[in-house]
């Protein structure tokens, strides 16, 4: 059977091959009609009187013939396989791509349509973004499952692509994005961007048919040539022009898990009849206390590998690593749904929907395991020996709180006050800690001497944890005096590094007004860090440096060369990548410390901050330009994390210090030790406090905490609301 009649002919309009749907393209083209306003005379769909009205509009005004300005152009309803509204083709090369086209439906199912106009404009007539045009182009034409578009606006240079059904993952798309499109388009090579935009998801469809392994880079073959040549993914052109550290990352940090917009199932049966603003809040409520629960799982896998060694808990860390990837996989789509793009509310359902499944499978997967992992840790028949123990570390860590107090005044003759607030914060909460400890063992022993070992054990695993989180915190603090010095030397060699960027812009690109604003940026940020030497913090002003730095980096590649350019990129990563994962540490460290007191918010961008973090490092060996895109975001989010972090502490009202001896249940509260929920997920203890309200002589049972208020009542549940953020995966930039 001929090419032809295997697809039922170009002009027939009979069934194909695949699944019954022939290409939308399949029928009679008017002679001599203009490409790219092709009469529409496909099956009637539901289409916008706006639309047509608009359609109407351009015809009579005659906005549609070419001139020698740009013309803006509004979403519109592709009339077949490729527009050019640009005029930038030639007649052979749109039949040349519209043969590649065609073969690439026949080969995979998959229908591509290539749109270019002069400048993207949104239905009101402002300006917009690739992604986003092409995502309304795809709704205009009535686009589904199995169809693709690549849009460009030329004069604008700026693009945007699309799998509007989620036939292929997000993964997928990025890679056809930035290893085939782009580097064509920076040439100016239009009909090359579309032909590799063919290529490009030919080979992603054969790599998801084979189950997700490399697949063959062959060409989309069609009747008239052998292919479009070898695939090259090699160099690729800067990915945006201006804000290019947040916007390089977004098709970058999407790809994990965007995938479940087009495509995803329909809201679990729990959530369907439950209004959107209360899935809001589910869902942040679940983010937290999966977190604390995953957080707390760690630390109890700590504790039993210590003691009783890996094999005994190899189970158990096989839950928490699933646990993990699912809490991972519920942040990435908090995080998407935070972001400036909102999506439509039957999309941001099935996102919060996917959230709040992901927390309870991960929840209830712990829970089930629970039980064996209490029986591992059972340590009622030692209890007494475990409370001297703890009795013995809790006095060893308070030994340190002498010489943190010298260090800490040791830095403030060589620091300035800003500088310094976290790590005095990091010194008071030990100590706080380290008095609930105390605490915690005197009433273990308590619990003994009623011959009530489960609330001692209770007692006895908190007291653990908070000498646990106290010893990390006085680790934190010794640090700090390195990390100092460390931030003033790189202080200088970032302005120094910084300044000489200008210095390339200045000399490369001195009227190129897009350079121009990063260069001010660039000074903005050199003036701040300056100022930081003797006042504010060295650490902050690093991060707005690297940004800065970043963004320039960015608008220069393609002006310097590229070896020598790489070379200096890679070496900049390295000394970056070691310093950016300390302070993403200190950062989660003062989350993890305080997650009694931190919303949601703050751990979805410390989650993305470190998912893009591991991401950089794992991309740095192909690609450092990427992966120091992804490590400036992930710079940029953990500072986000702390500053919302500190906001959660300066609301949430809890006394600092400890009072004077004996337990501290603002440290405990603040710290997250107590007791099977706090915060809506904390650690689950076997046994609870015990029967009668637990701790005795009014200091947790009828006292100002009485009535188990722990675990269930003022400080149970999950109190933090969800902040906010179509269908298939949408990329795209400025080349």
């Amino acid at each position: 059977m001929g090419f032809l009649q295997a697809r039922g002919g170009r002009s027939g309009g009979g069934p194909s091959v695949y699944g019954g749907r022939a290409p939308r393209w399949t029928r009679a083209r008017p002679v001599g009609e203009d490409r790219g306003v092709m009469p529409d005379v496909r099956p009637s769909r539901p289409r916008s009187r706006r639309a047509a009205a608009t359609l109407a509009t351009l015809a009579v005004a005659g906005l549609l013939a070419t001139g020698p300005t740009a013309q803006a152009q509004e979403p519109i309803d592709l009339p077949g396989p490729v527009t050019d509204r640009a005029d930038v083709l030639s007649s052979s090369e749109e039949t040349e791509v519209v043969e590649r086209i065609e073969a690439l439906q026949q080969e995979t199912g998959l229908q591509l349509f290539v749109v270019f106009v002069d400048e993207f404009t949104d239905p009101s007539g402002a300006r917009t973004n690739g992604p986003e045009w092409a995502q309304l182009t795809s709704e205009e034409s009535g686009m589904g499952h199995g169809d693709l578009v690549l849009a460009v606006a030329v004069e604008q240079r700026a693009y945007g692509l699309g799998d509007i059904g989620g036939t292929l993952s997000s993964q997928a798309v990025q890679r056809v994005q930035l290893q085939d499109v782009e580097p064509r388009l920076g040439q100016d090579d239009w009909a090359g961007a579309a032909e590799a935009a063919v290529n490009g998801f030919a080979r992603e469809h054969a790599r998801a048919a084979s189950g997700g392994g490399i697949s063959s880079d062959r060409p989309v073959r069609t009747r008239s040539s052998g292919g479009l040549g070898n695939f090259t993914g090699a160099l690729l052109m800067p990915l945006l022009i201006g804000g290019g550290a947040v916007l390089a990352i977004r098709a970058a940090s999407r790809s994990s898990s965007r995938t479940t917009r087009g495509t995803a199932a329909s809201a679990p049966a729990g959530a369907r009849g439950v209004s959107l603003q209360e899935l809001e809040r589910q869902s942040a409520e679940a983010l937290v206390g999966m977190d604390n629960a995953v957080r707390s799982a760690e630390e109890e896998l700590a504790f039993a590998e210590a003691q009783f060694g890996r094999q005994r808990t190899e189970a158990f860390r096989g839950v928490l690593e699933q646990a993990k990837a699912a809490a991972k996989e519920a942040f990435s789509l908090r995080q998407q749904l935070d972001d400036d793009q909102r999506e439509p509310d039957d999309v941001r359902r099935s996102m919060l929907s996917r959230i709040v499944q992901l927390t309870s499978q991960a929840r209830r997967t712990l829970d089930e395991h629970t039980a064996e992992f209490a029986t591992l840790r059972a340590l009622q028949d030692r209890a007494p020996q475990f409370l001297d123990e703890l009795t013995t570390r809790a006095r060893e860590t308070r030994e340190r709180l002498p010489t943190a107090r010298q260090e800490i005044d040791g830095l403030a003759a060589r620091h300035p006050r800003e500088a310094l607030v976290t790590v005095r914060a990091h010194l008071q909460q030990a100590t706080g800690l380290l008095d609930s400890a105390d605490g915690f063992v005197i009433a273990g022993r308590q619990s003994l001497e009623r011959d009530d070992r489960p609330s001692a054990v209770a007692a006895a695993r908190a007291a653990e944890e908070s000498i646990g989180q106290a010893a990390s915190l006085l680790d934190a603090v010794s640090r700090a005096d390195s990390d100092l010095a460390s931030a003033a030397q790189q202080l200088s060699r970032g302005i120094a590094s910084l300044t000489a960027d200008i210095q390339d812009a200045q000399r490369l690109a001195p009227h190129e007004p897009t350079v121009g604003q990063s260069v001010q940026r660039a000074r903005e940020a050199i003036e701040q860090a300056q100022a930081a030497r003797s006042s504010g913090d060295p650490l902050r002003a690093l991060a707005d440096l690297d940004v800065a730095e970043h963004d320039l980096d960015t608008l220069l590649e393609p002006m310097r060369e590229q070896e020598s350019h790489a070379t200096k990129m890679r070496g900049d990563f390295t000394e970056r990548f070691t310093r950016v994962g300390a302070r993403l540490q200190s950062i989660n460290q003062t989350i993890a410390t305080r997650r009694g007191a931190i919303s949601s918010g703050a751990r979805t961008r410390m989650s993305e901050a470190l998912r893009l973090y591991e991401e950089a490092r794992t991309t740095s060996g192909k690609d450092p330009r990427t992966a120091m895109a992804l490590l400036t975001r992930a710079e940029q989010l953990g500072e986000q994390a702390l500053t919302e972090a500190n906001n959660d502490l300066g609301s949430w009202g809890g006394p600092g210090g400890s009072g004077g001896g004996g337990i501290d249940p603002w440290s405990v509260i603040l710290g997250g030790i107590l007791l099977g929920g706090n915060r809506g997920g904390g650690r689950r203890h076997s046994g609870g406090w015990g029967g009668g309200g637990g701790f005795s002589g009014g200091s947790f049972g009828g006292g100002s905490f009485g009535g188990g208020s722990f675990g269930g009542g003022s400080f149970g549940g999950g109190s933090f609301g969800g902040g906010g953020g179509g269908g298939g995966s949408f990329t795209g930039g400025r080349f």
